[in-house]
């Protein structure tokens, strides 16, 4: 099912006392998406990572169904668009919350399992147990440089010393550069968007960024 923005029903959403709500600026969609809890913003994050996602939606299907013989809808969290397999339609709730309320939230989900079926969809959740909390740490760290400005000189260089060496630790890196510190510096942050912009290579996923991070070129 292709995403179309502008053909999809959406529920306006509303903040309340009990959620924390803004604004996440997302670099595969092009501009800033609703989110109404920390979790809904954590799903956003590690979606910016997914080479696979192409793009996605925040509250975009309105799924109309009678209870108790009384008309009732329910809005789905995202919808994500893959490059490859079918899209999704995710709802994003706490763990204990699924726990609490699964006899209310299955009948929503039996809801959700039926339109997924219908539309060619697949229905799933998440929830804080799917992404390890150090990841999500060096996500976000990264994701802080996504949208910082090119400097394509400085981003040369850094590229260059990196193709010279098989790998180098950032602050290895960082000293083939230049002895100043204060000069580092101000390599640093590209250091840090070439590697979200996945020029260059570094585990994130299971160790923490430092300053001994290993760094190499991604010749993929």
């Amino acid at each position: 099912m292709e995403i179309n923005n502008n053909k999809l029903p959406k529920r306006k959403p509303k903040k309340t006392f009990r959620s924390v709500t803004g604004y996440f600026p997302s670099k595969k969609n092009d501009r800033s998406l609703f989110f109404e809890s920390m979790l809904e913003k954590t799903l956003f994050v590690t979606l910016e990572f997914d080479d696979n996602v192409l793009t996605y939606l925040e509250q975009p299907i309105k799924i109309d169904y009678k209870l108790k013989n009384r008309n009732t809808s329910y809005h789905p969290d995202c919808l994500i668009n893959y490059k490859k397999g079918k899209s999704k339609l995710i709802e994003v709730k706490y763990s204990t919350e699924l726990i609490e309320k699964k006899d209310k939230l299955e009948i929503k989900f039996n809801q959700a399992r039926l339109y997924a079926e219908q539309n060619d969809l697949i229905f799933d959740t998440f929830d804080e147990r799917c992404i390890d909390i150090q990841t999500l740490r060096n996500m976000e760290f990264l994701y802080s440089f996504a949208f910082h400005p090119s400097d394509n000189e400085k981003e040369q260089i850094i590229l260059k010393i990196l193709k010279e060496n098989a790998e180098l630790s950032v602050l290895e890196l960082l000293t083939l550069i230049t002895e100043n510190r204060f000069e580092q510096a101000k390599y640093l942050p590209y250091v840090w968007k070439l590697v979200f912009d996945k020029l260059i290579k570094l585990d994130y996923q299971n160790i923490q960024i430092n300053m001994n991070s290993q760094l190499r070129l991604n010749d993929e």
